[in-house]
């Protein structure tokens, strides 16, 4: 699994390492895309045609862009998954929109999705690939987190936050993305890729400026053409940052923990960073500290099993959702059998469930082909 490794010391030594380290030998080489038995993952979703203006507002502005970003460059890529991923997440996502005549503007809330048309879907599935590939990532590990925060759909946007674009963007997380200058320092790096992907990257998104980013600009994160382009690639170095912070965490901060370490394996780390885009990493160490505490009165040591948050939560969902004036009581509960998945959701670390939920439904339909939690 290509995921970006917790030894790196800097993010430029990263992006350097990324950038320069492809080979004839990796862009030849060929998909290997997991099928499923399941009738549902071999329907090939159509795309949408729509009449009415109200859903058309997006078309006009990707058919301005070079056609290089909507065409087929998946004999390029190292990995992918099947469109009908993006178009499953697009189809059953139900939050707001934004549209945006400027990026120096605030959104114009709508309740109109943008029509899924072969173009927006190419664009968005592109862009998706374009930033998976040129950072030797994996489609399947993102995937969840991106289609739970926004469908894949690029001018989602929250009407009472900040939270704009496919990686739902808060003031705080532009803040922790732009310091050091460190998009237009990815953007030179990128530039002098000889990897498709990253030279596509570094031309749509542009120069950086620092000032374009703030509360009354939140068009920044939703308008074409660097969009979606632009929001992936924050996804993706905030996710970075949040691999650095817990390596540092594990290994200075919760290094007197000794009784998780053995149980912190690859994947639960991943999964941790997963909760973390939402919950933040100082969020993350309050949790681990906080079951850890609750395991020892009850004379247990956490396993690898009892971290990973890739388990059923029906039960504590539903205690919650019928007796919610249980929450405190099950918070100070002495439960023999806990996992760190349902003490995150008593701790209102709701995000673990939404990602569980996604996976479940991902593959009931499409089987394996997507994601990987």
């Amino acid at each position: 699994m290509k995921w970006p490794y917790f030894v790196l010391s800097s993010i430029v030594f990263f992006l350097v390492h990324c950038a320069q380290t492809e080979t004839k030998q990796d862009l030849q080489q060929q998909r290997s895309i997991s099928s499923s038995t399941n009738d549902a993952s071999q329907h090939r979703y159509a795309y949408e045609y729509c009449s009415s203006e109200r859903k058309m507002y997006l078309e006009d502005q990707i058919l301005r862009m070079p056609p290089e970003y909507t065409k087929d460059h998946s004999n390029e890529w190292r990995e992918t998954i099947p469109m009908k991923c993006i178009q499953f997440a697009q189809r059953n996502y139900h939050g707001s929109f934004g549209k945006c005549q400027s990026e120096d503007l605030k959104p114009e809330p709508t309740s109109a999705r943008p029509c899924m048309t072969e173009n927006y879907v190419n664009l968005t599935y592109n862009a998706y690939h374009d930033v998976m590939d040129c950072f030797n990532l994996d489609p399947k590990d993102f995937f969840l987190q991106i289609m739970i925060e926004s469908g894949f759909h690029i001018n989602a946007f929250n009407k009472t936050g900040f939270d704009s674009g496919v990686a739902q963007f808060t003031g705080n997380g532009i803040k922790r993305i732009v310091t050091d200058n460190r998009i237009e320092r990815t953007r030179r790096i990128l530039l002098e890729s000889s990897r498709p992907s990253c030279s596509r990257i570094a031309s749509i998104v542009g120069s950086f400026d620092i000032t374009s980013f703030g509360v009354a600009k939140r068009c920044t994160m939703i308008s074409l053409p660097k969009n979606p382009y632009q929001g992936f690639l924050f996804n993706y170095l905030h996710t970075m940052l949040d691999q650095i912070d817990l390596k540092r965490q594990v290994d200075d901060e919760l290094s007197s923990l000794n009784e998780i370490q053995a149980a912190l394996t690859d994947k639960v780390k991943r999964q941790l960073v997963y909760l973390a885009y939402n919950r933040g990493m100082t969020g993350i160490k309050r949790l681990l500290v906080g079951y850890i505490e609750n395991r020892k009165k009850m004379n247990q040591l956490p396993t690898e099993i009892d971290l990973d948050l890739d388990q059923n939560l029906t039960r504590a969902k539903k205690i919650l959702r019928l007796e919610p004036e249980k929450r405190e009581l099950l918070k100070k509960s002495k439960i023999k059998k806990l996992s760190f998945a349902e003490y995150a959701v008593i701790n209102k670390a709701t995000y673990v469930a939404d990602i569980v939920e996604a996976q479940v439904v991902v593959q009931r339909y499409l089987g394996n082909q997507c994601s990987r939690f």
